[in-house]
């Protein structure tokens, strides 16, 4: 069995290749195959006893099936496959923020996101237990000098799995490259709302699938099923575990890295501090010149969990370990650390499931006094048999002292902590956020519900969800710009070169760039006059909705989706999100997608999508106007996709967006943006 941690991905680590982990993990984006795996396949080990050569197609996130063809042969020990992926951006900027200058106009190759122009994956088994993949990395920006720009490097590293079976138990080792593991949603994992966000921009890892790719999301409300990095982490390191040990006992052990270990430089504490003109920001974005002397101070969490299946349905109960330490400088002992212990539990009742984690963590720094927090969520699933509508009801409470930056709960929301760790690059945004329902936010309780039900072609999904600050922290608050959100940070680059913080921009300095999105930070007023804390605990509710349709006509496929997303911060309880002289904040959007397969393999696709957000008076007011935000931002888009063969894609979007805040006379932006998406696997 090989145990190896290579030079490969030690060199990836320290050419750039932090930047691909840090993109990689803060969104759990990847490359995946036309069918990517889904949990099915994964237990589908019939003609392929390795669980090791499993876990290497999952980790390179290819379906089984697709490689099965390609090591058919009892003697085949490699295989090599990928794609190839033309990405041309363009955009003109009618009316754009002060200080794009000169960048309102831009055309290029590549999308930015250190996203393959051609990604060469190769899987192989020297022998029955052991396995390695690799993902190669190569792209060209088309300058016209083959010295600029051009990378040929390892993606994900080079990635070892050794697995092998004994009568007291099976036992296996991933080392090197980069893993996608989830621990639980309180350790190690990530939020995913896949069904709750449009499906008009392709992403980068999709594939070749002409209109499966509409009836997924129809049916199941996943546009890719089955792409496990959605809800797993990026880890880098080492990772052992066990199964089928004597009492169902099971375990994982893990040293390493998530994207908040990965070196990048440090945060900014001052989450309102505008971007330099010196970043470049408004050019084409790019993550491979990330510098920071931070990448060479150690940094790296360890942990793990011990757990038993119980009972003839195999209920679960586990222990998880978490442990993060990150020192502060090379020639002494400084250092932040943060650590979680949890009881997480899946226990079968009848035909319903609860799941839940009970547990507490603790953040320490040399300006923070380490301090303990509790961190409680049970979630019930009820299906249509008992409550003649599948509902999932979820109730939870979490300290504002739980600090824990590689699960799946947002712990931004206390001032104290963000003072001494700063607002990391990459970071959705600082303060009480306006989520959607369950996604958790710590120094709050509160409860969500889903309710899903059909009536004829049509499916619905609501979300409704309300919670309570525990202590009033929240004197900033934020939120999401949905609608041009991922056009806004084409624009202004989250990460260009020389940066050492997050991308804050536009002319009030307020929003913030992240990877593939756009927030933006609401300053509230009612303040103690002696410390500048908030008066008030704050009341955050959300209603999440979703409506699908499907149909023929003239015999030809034809889909309509729409998207809700509304959202409040108040001084009061309510039951629903509302804007009245109590509220903080109120934010909503509303997108349409459409999709209709015109001539075969061709598929007209079109978005419309309207936002409006708008602040109460106890939030900034503009100087001239004494008056809060009040925004409207809207988008149209047209476009089409022209399966060209069975592995083989052309994806066209044009999109036309107007945003302007009626309260804040510089806070307004139009132009239009054009995507050409050539996609070729082989």
């Amino acid at each position: 069995m090989l145990i190896a941690l290579n030079a490969s991905a030690i060199k990836v680590v320290l050419k750039g290749g932090i930047a691909a982990m840090f993109i990689l993990c803060s969104a759990s984006f990847a490359h995946v195959h036309a069918q990517m795996l889904s949990e099915p396949a994964l237990s589908d080990t019939a003609s392929i006893p390795e669980a090791g050569f499993i876990n290497t197609i999952a980790g390179i996130q290819y379906d089984p099936n697709f490689v099965r063809e390609r090591l058919k042969k009892p003697d085949q020990k490699l295989a090599v496959f990928g794609y190839y992926r033309f990405f041309g951006y363009g955009r003109t900027m009618t009316e754009a923020y002060p200080g794009l200058s000169p960048f309102e106009r831009a055309f290029s190759v590549g999308d930015g996101y250190r996203e393959p122009m051609l990604s060469l994956n190769v899987v192989g088994r020297p022998t029955p237990q052991t396995t390695f993949g690799t993902e190669l990395y190569v792209f060209t920006p088309y300058l016209g000098d083959y010295t600029i720009g051009n990378d040929f490097t390892t993606n994900l590293g080079i990635n070892f799995y050794g697995n092998f079976r004994t009568e007291h138990g099976n036992f296996g080792i991933r080392a090197g490259g980069i893993h996608w593991y989830n621990q639980s949603p309180f350790t190690i994992g990530l939020f995913q709302v896949l069904d709750r966000f449009t499906i008009f921009d392709r992403t980068p890892w999709e594939g070749v699938s002409n209109t499966d790719r509409y009836d997924a999301y129809y049916e199941t409300g996943v546009a890719t099923p089955g792409d496990l990095r959605w809800n797993n982490q990026a880890f880098q390191g080492i990772i052992i575990n066990g199964a089928s040990l004597p009492g169902d006992f099971s375990f994982d052990l893990y040293w390493g890295k998530t994207q908040p270990q990965s070196g990048l430089p440090g945060g900014l504490t001052d989450a309102l501090a505008t971007a330099r003109p010196s970043l470049n920001a408004g050019n084409v974005p790019t993550y491979l010149g990330i510098a920071g002397t931070s990448r060479v101070l150690p940094s790296f969490i360890t942990g793990g969990k011990l757990e038993r299946a119980f009972g003839k349905k195999k209920h679960r109960i586990a222990y998880n370990v978490l442990r993060n330490t990150t020192y502060l400088d090379s020639l002494s002992d400084e250092r932040r650390m943060y650590q979680v212990h949890t009881v997480s539990l899946d226990v079968k009742l009848g035909e319903a499931r609860l799941e839940g984690e009970l547990g507490g963590g603790s953040f320490a720094s040399p300006t923070y006094e380490e301090k303990w927090g509790e961190a409680l969520m049970l979630r019930l699933y009820l299906p249509a048999s008992m409550t003649y509508f599948p509902v999932d009801i979820q109730v939870y409470q979490i300290s504002k002292n739980f600090f824990n930056q590689s699960g799946e709960i947002f712990t931004n929301s206390n001032p104290e902590i963000l003072e001494s760790i700063g607002l990391l690059p990459g970071a959705v945004g600082a303060g009480g956020q306006l989520s959607q329902v369950n996604q958790l936010v710590h120094n709050r309780r509160g409860v969500n519900a889903n309710v899903r039900t059909e009536f004829g072609k049509f499916k619905f999904n609501v979300g409704w969800g309300i919670a309570q600050e525990i202590d009033p922290l929240a004197s900033q608050l934020n939120y999401l710009h949905r609608v041009n959100g991922l056009a806004l940070s084409r624009i202004y680059n989250p990460f260009p070169e020389g940066a050492t913080g997050p991308i804050v921009f536009g002319p009030y300095g307020r929003m913030v760039s992240f990877f593939r999105g756009v927030s933006e930070v609401v300053q509230t007023t009612d303040l103690n006059a002696d410390d500048a804390s908030p008066r008030n605990r704050k009341y955050f509710n959300a209603v999440d909705l979703q409506a699908k349709y499907s149909t023929h006509i003239l015999g030809k496929p034809f889909y309509l989706f729409y998207l809700g997303s509304i959202a409040s911060a108040e001084a009061k309880a309510t039951l629903v999100p509302s804007m009245n002289d109590e509220s903080y904040l109120f934010v909503q959007a509303h997108e349409f997608d459409l999709y209709y397969e015109l001539l075969p393999k061709f598929v007209l696709t079109g978005y419309y999508g309207i936002e409006n957000a708008r602040g109460g008076r106890f939030t900034e007011w503009d100087l001239n106007t004494l008056l809060p935000r009040d925004q409207l931002g809207t988008a149209i888009g047209i476009g089409f996709d022209f399966t060209l063969a069975e592995n083989a894609g052309l994806y066209v979007r044009h999109r036309w967006m107007n945003y302007a805040d009626r309260s804040f006379e510089l806070d307004r932006f139009s132009g239009r943006e054009l995507t050409v998406e050539l996609k070729v696997f082989f």
